[in-house]
């Protein structure tokens, strides 16, 4: 009887280990930080990521997949995403400075500037805890 009850306890203790310890399908998270070209983080940027028209041809759920977002303070925004894609990342910034006019008075400027980049995301079968992909555009 005891020895009945061991094998049963060993036997749930390596199923309760194998189907924690077994890798776990992890979804993509795109981060994107957005600098102009003096590195300096674009606060307020537009980040627009979609499936690349190049995606070989593969039919993806454009709702899930199509993602806008803006930028915090630090220049960053980040999505999730359900599948793995070939994006296209677009980023629109408007950047405004105060400059002197000449006589006196300060002439507020607005520079429209923008930035595009290619990334490959994928869903992976691992054990941590994260799928992140890190990325930064350059708006000029």
């Amino acid at each position: 009887m005891k020895r009945n009850f061991t094998f049963k306890t060993a036997l749930l203790v390596t199923l309760v280990i194998g189907a924690f310890s077994c890798a776990k399908e992890r979804t993509p998270t795109l981060n994107i930080t957005v600098v102009d070209e003096l590195g300096v983080p674009a606060a307020g940027a537009t980040v627009h990521a979609w499936p690349s028209d190049e995606a070989d041809g593969n039919v993806v759920n454009e709702e899930e997949m199509d993602k806008t977002g803006t930028t915090d303070a630090a220049g960053q925004v980040s999505f999730d995403f359900k599948f793995s894609a070939v994006l296209d990342v677009d980023v629109k910034y408007y950047r405004t400075t105060q400059v002197e006019d000449g006589m006196g008075g300060v002439i507020t400027q607005t520079d429209s500037l923008s930035g595009h980049k290619v990334v490959k995301i994928e869903s992976v079968r691992q054990r941590s805890k994260d799928n992140d992909y890190n990325e930064t555009v350059e708006v000029k």
